[in-house]
């Protein structure tokens, strides 16, 4: 053999040690012999490949997707051999909906690819658990499910009985997002009245700067509309890595002409990607948009047109008050949402239509021609003089405070890019400005997206000219009647995580009063008195539980200030079931936990995700034997509610009134009647629901965004096509990208604010006492006691906590939690390469590794996100040294359109603490 014969074969054993297989044994064994087949050109070594994958394509095939906390949602074909799952496949048959658009295939990542070892991995929860001893020690006992069943239903019904309905929580967080695993629990949880959080700003994911601008806070496109835009920002995000499926979306939308910015501290694999890297310090977002703002301001980029029909930048605001001009300023009993503006056609001012108390419910604005500026003197209801401008002269005079110039001091961004950015938003025919989720794990977050927003309305682009992008969602209506059969108590996440955990403690503790002041125009104790007044309101509801049902849910990673929360949130708890299908962080301290189905296992169905179009469907390959003795979440919320009913009728309370819900019967309002006795009817529907395929079945015949596919169709193919129904805020037409607004833009519908028009002045008094009546820049809150910039974006390597341990995964990466240092960040401290360093402050600390990246800005500590906590020394995980602070401008609750909802509720503030790291002797274990 020559050398060239040798090396040939070495590469081939390295091939079959890397991949395994039938070729394992021709090339380890014989490498001459296969280096030889392939040199002469012999093809019959390919028919090992072929044996190899016919024996992982198994003797039954089913369809599933990842139902995580991932917005990718993707269709896959799951294979099965002797009831066990041998691999996964992308489906890849998505159509493409037009000849000019590239279709959305194939869809998928590293993630899902691994999950077929992952539900047979060591963390698997097989069987129901008992606590044995102290909580967190992992003594467990192995219990039968009717013996779990019956003690949890007896601690349920004492709970209700003894303490109230409203100490109970039924919570589903975001491990399980799809419309069929998460019905079993909000189902039994409203049947119950049982308290449940907003998961959205639980995990800190709401887009609030998005909900001041148009009262939703979902908007933007499908992702294939990158390809037809022709400037986009990526803002605060990193799809390359994050949101692989559709990636290549901006790969072809280059090759089609477009430019592409990633705004990002760290330069990351999108940075890459893109044509310009935008490198903002961390947390000073919000100049940079304010600059972006002066940039298009002073050079006159406005579509004059649609800032006068389509914003309320022409409504008048009073220079005594600062509040907007409103009817009851002109009329004695005049209404509190009736807004005007100057009319140049008339000289006077006037009444806009199309505003919460106006009676024409239009944008159309006929023969007013609303002026954009200037002062205008108006006579009020007791005959005096008050003085108006417009609120664009309020933004003028706000954005003039922040020329580019002057902001690169603070943002590092040199003012030529800022620019050529402005030139390209305004010159574009079609432009995307994407927020990422983790812009608002920044205080500022809420001024940065809303500084996004009025960027692109003062270039016009909306409708399909492109616009804001947060996070499309589609409109699925009709399932409230499955998952919201009678009212439940509805609490805002980031507001009952915040109190539950005693985070004002936290907050004390690393926030000096003064700089607090300095940065963000409010102390500790304003928070606090805000935080009282919102409770008050009462819009959302707050109690602390005693028992808690988690689906589902990470809480003991996620939060803020780590430990003392997990302390504070069990010692009030008597009793804690986790439902989960692995032992995570959270699960090891619960006194039951009860093993799940997962992603492959049992009957579901996806389709909210504005992504894409398509609706995935969940079905098992036939014959498929459970994992242990592990059930779908409907099969345990079932069981669960017999045992209730039993415990309820043995202690004699059949029926609960709940007074804090009313109900017509007749001509009368009568409290809301919690059955118990007929929990388990209720729960089914009368017994039409009795299992997952079930639900799946009524969703798909109930959903009219589906109609008029058929659960044989979604069985058939792994997925189905939404309808024009399913869009939010335009109509989801089949041969072409969604985008959102078009309803307003082009049938002048009002939006979802008071304004009934993109909204860019608020006058709350919160929002007059920080100055930010309209969008300006704040922060970064960082003490600068600590000197290290700590932010932790999304992991390449799992979604969240899920897959986090997973093996393949984990060989990866380095195996092991570590940090990104810049070498000189480093080197001041005589930290290296693979180092054991002690990351701390005055909250906590953690132990990891050290990984030197030069993408990594100076004076900074990155981390991927989501490290399991019993993967670090002593189990102290990366939210050990995280504050829980809260914005001011979130806790908002009685103005408008911001009240909370699904579209106004506050984050869980992740990005403002500052550390120090140091080298350590004591390892990471």
């Amino acid at each position: 053999m020559d050398r060239r014969e040798f090396l040939k074969g070495t590469g081939y054993c390295g091939l079959a040690l890397m991949f395994g297989g039938p070729l394992t044994a021709l090339a380890v064994n014989n490498p001459a012999q296969a280096a030889a087949a392939a040199a002469r050109g012999d093809r019959a070594w390919e028919a090992l490949y072929r044996e190899e994958l016919l024996g992982t394509l198994g003797d039954a095939q089913g369809f599933a997707f990842h139902c995580s906390n991932c917005q990718g949602n993707c269709a896959w074909k799951v294979y099965a051999r002797d009831g066990v799952v041998t691999r996964e496949e992308q489906v890849a048959g998505y159509p493409q909906i037009h000849p000019r658009i590239p279709d959305a295939n194939p869809r998928g990542c590293n993630k899902g690819i691994i999950h077929s070892k992952e539900m047979y991995q060591g963390d698997r929860l097989l069987y129901p658990l008992k606590r044995g001893g102290e909580r967190g020690k992992g003594q467990w006992q192995r219990i039968t499910w009717e013996q779990a069943f019956e003690e949890i239903a007896e601690k349920v019904v004492e709970t209700l009985d003894e303490k109230g309905l409203e100490a109970l929580m039924v919570y589903t967080g975001t491990g399980i997002l799809s419309q069929g695993r998460r019905a079993g629990p909000l189902r039994l949880g409203a049947l119950l009245g049982a308290q449940r959080m907003y998961p959205a700003s639980a995990v800190g994911d709401m887009f609030t700067g998005a909900s001041l601008a148009y009262g939703v806070t979902n908007i933007g496109h499908s992702l294939d509309a990158w390809f037809e835009a022709k400037t986009i920002f990526l803002w605060a995000m990193n799809p390359i890595v994050t949101r692989i499926p559709d990636a290549h979306y901006l790969t072809e939308a280059r090759y089609n002409g477009a430019r592409i910015y990633t705004i990002t501290p760290d330069y990351n694999p999108s940075a890459r990607s893109a044509t310009d890297w935008v490198p903002v310090r961390p947390g000073t977002d919000a100049y940079l948009a304010m600059s972006l703002l002066h940039v298009l301001l002073r050079d006159n980029h406005i579509d004059e047109a649609f800032v006068r029909e389509q914003t309320d930048l022409p409504f008048l605001v009073r220079t005594d008050t600062g509040e907007l001009l409103r009817h009851r300023d002109l009329r004695p009993r005049g209404r509190d949402n009736v807004f005007y503006a100057w009319d140049e056609a008339a000289d006077r001012a006037v009444p806009m239509p199309g505003t919460a108390g106006h009676h024409r419910e239009t944008l159309r604005l006929g023969d007013i021609r609303p002026a954009l500026g200037g002062t205008f003197e108006v006579q009020g209801r007791d005959g005096e003089t008050i003085e108006v401008t417009t609120v664009l002269e309020r933004v003028r005079a706000e954005a003039a405070r922040y020329p580019p110039e002057e902001t690169r001091e603070i943002t590092g961004v040199h003012p030529e890019l800022v620019e050529r950015m402005a030139a390209d938003l305004a010159g574009a025919e079609r432009a995307i400005i994407n927020i990422g989720f983790a812009m608002h794990k920044y205080v500022s977050g809420t001024m940065t997206c809303w500084a996004a927003a009025l960027a692109c309305a003062l270039t016009g682009h909306a409708g399909d000219r492109g616009g804001l992008d947060t996070e499309n969602n589609w409109s699925l209506g009709g399932l409230g009647d499955l998952s919201n059969p009678k009212p439940a108590r509805f609490g805002s996440g980031f507001f009952t995580e915040w109190l539950n955990g005693d985070m004002e403690k936290s907050m004390r503790r690393h926030y000096p009063d003064e700089h607090l002041r300095k940065t963000a125009g409010y102390d500790s104790d304003d928070v606090r008195r805000h935080v009282e007044e919102k409770k008050a309101l009462g819009t959302s509801y707050f109690g602390r539980p005693s028992a808690l049902l988690l689906f589902a849910d990470n809480m003991f990673r996620r939060n803020k200030d780590e430990s003392h929360y997990r302390e504070t949130m069990l010692s009030g708890l008597d009793i804690f079931v986790n439902i989960n299908h692995r032992m995570d962080s959270t699960a090891l301290w619960a006194d039951y936990v009860l093993p799940a189905k997962s992603h492959y296992e049992s009957w579901d169905i996806r389709g909210e995700l504005g992504y894409h179009r398509y609706c995935n469907i969940t079905v098992p390959p036939k014959g498929l034997a459970p994992v242990g003795e592990t059930r779908s979440e409907w099969e345990i919320c079932l069981g669960l509610a017999r045992a209730i009913a039993r415990a309820a009728k043995q202690r004699g309370i059949e029926q609960i009134a709940d007074p804090d819900f009313l109900e017509q019967e007749g001509d009368m309002a009568a409290p809301v009647i919690r059955d118990l006795a007929r929990l388990e009817e209720d729960f089914t529907l009368g017994g039409t629901l009795p299992d997952d395929e079930a639900v799946v079945r009524w969703i798909m015949e109930n959903v009219p965004a589906i109609a008029p596919w058929t659960p044989e169709d979604g069985a058939k193919h792994g997925f189905v096509i939404l309808n024009e129904q399913a869009g939010y805020t335009s109509p989801l037409a089949a041969n072409r990208p969604y985008y959102s607004f078009e309803r307003n833009v082009y049938l002048r519908e009002p939006y979802s604010t008071e304004s009934g028009r993109q909204q860019f002045f608020v006058d709350h008094p919160t929002f007059r006492k920080l100055g930010c009546t309209v969008p300006t820049a704040m922060g970064p809150l960082r003490p600068p006691s600590f000197p290290l910039a700590f932010y932790t974006p999304h992991t390449r390597h799992g979604i969240h906590s899920q897959w986090r341990g997973n093996q393949e995964l984990l060989r990866l990466q380095r195996g092991e939690p570590y940090i990104w240092l810049n070498p000189n960040t480093a080197a001041e401290r005589g930290i290296g390469e693979d180092d054991p360093v002690r990351v701390f402050n005055d909250v906590g600390e953690f132990h990891c590794k050290v990984k030197l990246v030069p993408g990594v800005p100076p004076g900074a500590v990155v981390m991927d996100h989501a490290w399991e906590p019993y993967q670090f020394r002593k189990r102290l995980g990366l939210n050990n040294a995280v504050a829980g602070v809260l914005s001011l401008v979130e806790l908002v609750d009685d103005w408008g359109h911001l009240t909370f909802s699904p579209n106004w509720d506050g984050n869980m503030i992740a990005f403002e603490t500052s550390v120090e790291v140091e080298r350590s002797d004591g390892g990471v274990q």
